[in-house]
C-alpha cells in the first residue's frame, strides 16, 4: 500500500468513525443521568466501536511503514505502544487511547448489565478532543516527508 492509498484508506475509516461518533452523541442527553441499560450498552458499544476504527488505521499505518504486531495476546496493547514509540501518536495520545483500550478490554469481558454511566462519561466527554488529536497525528505522520 502506497501513502495516497493509505490516506484514502484513512480517510474512509474515519468517516465511519464519524459516523459513530455521531450515533453515540445522538443518544447522549442533556440532562446525563437517568440511561437505561439499554442506552449504557448503546453507549458502550460505540465507544468500542470508535477505539477499534483508531486501531484500524494504526494497524493500516504500521503496515505501510513495514512493521509487524505480533499476533499475541497483548497485541492491542503492543499496536498502542508501538505507535507511540515510533512517533505515529504522542505521548499525551498514547496514554489518552490507553484508557479506550482499558475500556475495550472491559466491554469484551464484561456483562451489559455492570455498566455504569460514571464510568463511560469520561470516555465521552473526551471523545471529539482524543478523535481530533488523532486525525490531526495521523494526516500528519502520513503526510510527513520521509
Amino acid at each position: 500500500m502506497e501513502s495516497h492509498q493509505l490516506k484514502e484508506y484513512c480517510e474512509a475509516e474515519f468517516e465511519n468513525i464519524d459516523a459513530v461518533v455521531s450515533e453515540l452523541f445522538s443518544v447522549i442527553r442533556e440532562k446525563e443521568s437517568g440511561y437505561s441499560l439499554a442506552e449504557l450498552a448503546a453507549i458502550a458499544t460505540f465507544i468500542h466501536n470508535f477505539y477499534n476504527g483508531i486501531e484500524n488505521i494504526l494497524k493500516r499505518v504500521l503496515s505501510l511503514k513495514q512493521i509487524i504486531i505480533k499476533d499475541t495476546s497483548t497485541w492491542h496493547k503492543d499496536l498502542l505502544k508501538i505507535s507511540s514509540d515510533t512517533g505515529i501518536i504522542d505521548n499525551n495520545l498514547y496514554e489518552t487511547l490507553s484508557n479506550y483500550l482499558s475500556f475495550r478490554h472491559f466491554f469484551i469481558h464484561a456483562y451489559s448489565f455492570t455498566l455504569k454511566w460514571e464510568e463511560l462519561k469520561p470516555l465521552v466527554n473526551n471523545l471529539d478532543e482524543t478523535l481530533k488529536k488523532f486525525k490531526s497525528m495521523i494526516y500528519g505522520y502520513i503526510d510527513k516527508p520521509e
